[in-house]
């Protein structure tokens, strides 16, 4: 058998971000009410895609 991939999910759900991230489940939803953190739901579930994470913590990163 050959080494096995890790998958890099594209989008999480609000606990698999809050993993991600370690920010709390609170936080996540106050950024995407402000619009600082954009979100999808798809059916009956919120998504959070990975580089949209990303991209939140290069700006805070730049704004400190």
């Amino acid at each position: 058998m050959g080494a096995v991939t890790p998958i890099h999910p594209t989008a999480f759900t609000i606990p698999g971000a809050a993993q991600y991230t370690s920010l709390s489940r609170s936080r996540l939803y106050g950024l995407m009410q402000t619009g600082e953190l954009p979100s999808v739901k798809i059916g009956g579930r919120r998504m959070i895609r990975r580089d949209a994470l990303d991209a939140l913590f290069d700006r805070l990163g730049k704004a400190a």
